[in-house]
């Protein structure tokens, strides 16, 4: 090889390396970004996983003396239960617009039945829900694909209302704002549980739950690494 060429050949591999982090930005900046379907950790058909988690659930909520039955498979329900009594913990939950039975994941039963004594030492009796179970998704704005709602996993309840042990009903969307202290404390302590993720209300989302807190359970699965996790939107906790 003459100079010249060697000269020439040099000149274009050094204009190659100094192109190609562009074209990869490019590429990227093109690329769509990925939003999953569902909270990471998580798979469907549940994963071997799961299924031991959803044996671990129902094995504990026995023990602590709760009548479950095993509900019929529903879509993206990884461990389908029903509670007939619906009361758990000492609380009671109360439907406002439907009838049951109610299909839930095991975890959110679990959840609310360890919950049960911290809403009972401030006086919570009852909750008032409107949804636990529903098949949708969330509307993010310019997302194209829109992540599932907790709904859809069985893992969330909207509580609209509260009772207390003297028989007085609590609104949300009215007392919230009035700094009602059993509601402020409910918030607090569900805030602190590890077993929920935190509770979505007035408080830190005004947009779209000015009129109930949102709860959903967490589960064992859900612990991933942070880089993985971040890719779950944090406002997707609906």
């Amino acid at each position: 090889m003459t100079a010249r060429r060697l000269v020439v050949a040099v000149a274009c591999v050094l204009a190659l390396m100094v192109a190609a982090p562009w074209h990869a930005d490019a590429a990227n900046r093109r690329a769509p970004r990925h939003r999953p379907n569902m909270p990471p950790g998580w798979t469907w058909p549940p994963s071997r996983a799961m299924r031991a988690a959803g044996r671990r659930c129902t094995e504990e909520l026995t023990a602590m003396g709760v009548v479950w039955k095993r509900a019929p498979r529903a879509p993206k329900i990884a461990a389908p239960i029903y509670v007939p009594a619906m009361e758990l913990g000492g609380v009671k939950l109360t439907s406002i617009f439907r009838k049951g039975p109610f299909a839930m994941d095991c975890h959110l039963a679990l959840s609310l039945a360890r919950a049960g004594e911290m809403l009972r030492q401030i006086g919570v009796s009852e909750l008032r829900f409107s949804t636990i179970h529903e098949y949708r998704r969330i509307r993010l704005r310019g997302a194209k694909k829109h992540p599932l709602s907790r709904h859809a996993l069985g893992m969330a309840v909207d509580v609209f209302e509260i009772v207390t042990d003297d028989g007085k009903k609590i609104v949300v969307e009215k007392d919230y704002r009035k700094k009602e202290p059993t509601l402020l404390a409910m918030e607090r302590g569900i805030a602190a549980s590890l077993d929920f993720r935190t509770p979505l209300t007035p408080g830190n989302d005004p947009r779209s739950h000015r009129d109930h807190f949102h709860l959903e359970a967490r589960v064992d699965y859900e612990q991933v690494p942070l880089r993985t996790a971040m890719l779950w939107p944090v406002d997707a906790r609906r």
